[in-house]
């Protein structure tokens, strides 16, 4: 006991748990308080700044981690992007692109966008909703800590002012004392002299009684310093300084919060994306089990059909004029002959004929598949200027209509000038059903479906019209989706024989004799000479972006000739590019 008074007296305190035993002054008995920095760490400032500063500057660390975080996952989409551009295949519209294996690889390529698209969002998420959150925490943090310290020396300077007063005081109390007991030890000295005068006495007690007044007020002064600085010290250590490091300490809580918070939620980002991307992987996963090689065998044998055998050879008696054999276009042999090059591949009818072409925009030339696209635009061009030709026509008939009704609004010359632009209007959508009529026969017989039923081509209903655009739309639509999805019909069978005659002139793998003066080769503009042209001896796909696929057996264009071992080729639709010189021949 007589040593728990004495730790209690000098101030010492005990721990106790998470509570501390100190000796309350103005009670004298113990009291249990909670520990915090004010408590233990008052003594500890310097320790306190450095811990403080430290977690400043780990809050910074990690911001600049977040920072190339983001920097990081930027740079991963966009490298995913560009590896998805650099083996994009090319040339999607032709057969290779119907294989398992291409449209795995082509299903591959698009996921591996979409897992980019998720970084991006991983780094939008971490931008908004961690960086700047980290850096706002940063700042504050850093302010708040600024603000207390600043405190902090300014208690720690008022402390240092109480101390010096309080010396001072004491140092002028000590001085008039001094001087008080000097004049009293004087004025003992000139009483005792039996030669000194009474004026002298006098003055000298005098002098006693006024040092002894300066002494009691400097003591007085003294006391009240005393008691002031002892109550300001004792606020200072049981109030304001410990109060203050308890400030800092929740700053610096609530800085380690913030940064849990923050941490939580980039985990929390990261992970949102995880089931998307657990997506992509089983699309991935789910388009390699399509993968199928007797499919692919089977595709590659439908859309590649075999050339007949050549004939047997018939035995000529010696001096006798051997038979002709001409195998036209099953020829197997690659290269053609001169006359084989003035054969072309068209899908209507001759160019020296008395009827007119099917087509005239050199569509003969391409392969089947674009070919088949170059129908769907067709058709979809026209069904938009049947559109437009519609609404015009709605317009001038509700003009007319509102004549009619109110003849104030207008004149007889505006209604028969309105009724001319109908006739007019009704005349052109005439040939555009025709034309896309012929369009679609021509597709029909492409892809061996049914053509479409012939439109009643007319200008006395209005109705009529907009029935054949909305049949025009759904025969478009029958022949943009894959052809084995609808059931086969021959598209030589009668009924197709007798709705559409056109089709029955078009067939993909019929050649026709061309003159040579009867193919309209395109005009140079600048000269007026039409371009040398060339035929292809053999099949080459492009490589690069400025080079052009072609195809054994069509014609192209010469546009230049450098030496250099490529040609610049244009088709009649004005396609241009590189071919290899050695895979075309010109014409003599």
């Amino acid at each position: 006991l007589s040593r728990i008074s004495a730790d209690e007296s000098s101030g010492i305190n005990a721990e106790y748990g998470h509570y501390y035993i100190t000796n309350n002054l103005s009670t004298g008995f113990n009291v249990m308080t909670e520990l915090n920095w004010g408590v233990t760490l008052w003594d500890q400032w310097d320790r306190v700044q450095e811990h403080t500063d430290h977690g400043l500057e780990f809050t910074k660390k990690c911001h600049d981690f977040v920072r190339d975080r983001i920097k990081l996952e930027i740079d991963y989409a966009k490298s995913l992007r560009r590896l998805k551009k650099q083996y994009k295949l090319k040339n999607t519209e032709d057969d290779s692109a119907n294989f398992s294996t291409v449209k795995t690889y082509n299903m591959f390529l698009a996921q591996l966008d979409l897992v980019a698209r998720d970084h991006e969002i991983v780094a939008e998420g971490l931008q908004e909703k961690v960086a700047e959150r980290l850096k706002a925490v940063h700042k504050e943090t850093t302010n708040n800590r600024k603000n207390l310290c600043n405190t902090a020396n300014q208690l720690q300077h008022e402390y240092k002012e109480w101390q010096v007063s309080l010396e001072r005081h004491q140092q002028k109390y000590e001085k008039a004392a001094k001087e008080a007991e000097a004049a009293g030890q004087a004025f003992s000295k000139v009483n005792d002299d039996m030669n000194a005068t009474r004026a002298q006495v006098q003055k000298s007690r005098t002098e006693m009684v006024r040092r002894q007044d300066i002494m009691e007020k400097c003591k007085g002064d003294y006391i009240i310093a005393v008691e002031t600085t002892n109550n300001n010290q004792h606020e200072y250590y049981h109030q304001r300084w410990p109060g203050l490091i308890n400030q800092m300490q929740r700053c610096e809580e609530g800085r380690i919060e913030e940064i849990k918070t923050i941490l939580l939620e980039h985990c929390k980002i990261h992970s949102s994306i995880l089931p998307h991307v657990k997506t992509c992987i089983d699309n991935m996963v789910e388009s390699c089990e399509k993968i199928s090689p007797a499919e692919d065998s089977d595709l590659l044998m439908e859309e590649r059909s075999n050339q007949p055998y050549p004939p047997d050879h018939v035995f000529i008696e010696y001096g006798a004029k051997p038979p002709q054999a001409n195998f036209g276009a099953h020829n197997n042999s690659t290269r053609k002959t001169k006359r084989d090059r003035k054969k072309t591949k068209i899908f209507g009818r001759n160019f020296g004929g008395s009827s007119e072409s099917v087509n005239k925009e050199g569509l003969e030339n391409l392969p089947p598949e674009k070919r088949k696209k170059a129908f769907k635009e067709k058709i979809k061009e026209i069904e938009g200027q049947i559109s437009i030709k519609l609404k015009a026509r709605t317009a001038l008939e509700e003009i007319i209509e509102l004549y009619s009704k109110k003849p104030e609004l207008g004149s007889a010359s505006a209604m028969e000038d309105s009724k001319n632009q109908i006739d007019e209007i009704t005349q052109t959508l005439d040939k555009l059903h025709e034309e896309l009529y012929k369009y679609q026969c021509y597709l029909a017989a492409l892809t061996d479906k049914a053509a479409p039923e012939k439109p009643h081509i007319g200008s006395h209903l209005q109705a009529d019209a907009v029935s054949i655009t909305s049949s025009v739309s759904h025969a478009s639509a029958s022949h943009s989706g894959d052809g084995d999805q609808l059931p086969p019909q021959e598209a030589t069978s009668p009924e197709f024989n007798q709705i559409s005659p056109l089709a029955n002139e078009f067939n993909s793998d019929t050649y026709y004799e061309v003159p040579d003066n009867q193919i309209p080769p395109p005009m140079d503009p600048v000269s007026g000479l039409s371009p040398p042209q060339c035929s292809v001896l053999y099949d080459y796909a492009a490589q690069h972006d400025d080079e052009l696929d072609i195809y054994a057996g069509e014609l192209l264009f010469v546009v230049e000739d450098n030496g250099t071992g490529w040609v610049k080729a244009k088709r009649n639709d004005n396609e241009i590019g590189l071919v290899p010189g050695n895979y075309i021949e010109l014409f003599s």
